[in-house]
């Protein structure tokens, strides 16, 4: 029997591809100024709350989300691009999309912010998929 572990030279990778998704994503080039009329903020406001633990954390974050897309595919047997997709989508909409929903749902946010933030890591974590679904 053979015995399927996580690659996490796949994982750092995709984590900073997700990383460079975001910053790209909320960048003026993307959804920069959408993100910041629906969150009601100036870019001096934004620079203001700027820190370099912010983004260490973000880093931080998405390797997280991209070893639990490495997880899931692992527990589902998935070894391809194929089954690297189609594993992020489903962690997308079952677990970021219906939490981030909900709670912007009940917290009244604007449904443009929803979508942005959403897709950001729909996006991001189907690139991670990817990545992972190659180094498989």
């Amino acid at each position: 029997m053979e015995t399927v572990t996580i690659n996490y030279w796949a994982v750092v990778v995709s984590a900073v591809a997700y990383f460079v998704v975001g910053a790209l994503w909320y960048s003026p080039v993307l959804f920069g100024q959408a993100w910041m009329r629906s969150t009601k903020k100036t870019k001096e406001e934004v620079a203001a709350g700027a820190s370099p633990f912010n983004y260490v954390f973000a880093l931080i974050f998405s390797f997280l989300a991209s070893y639990g897309v490495a997880r899931v595919m692992l527990w589902a047997g998935g070894n391809s691009v194929r089954d690297g997709i189609m594993t992020a989508i489903l962690v997308g909409v079952c677990f970021v999309l219906a939490t981030m929903a909900m709670n912007d749902t009940m917290e009244n946010r604007p449904r443009g912010l929803t979508f942005i933030n959403v897709l950001y890591h729909i996006v991001g974590l189907v690139i991670a998929g990817i990545i992972i679904g190659v180094w498989r």
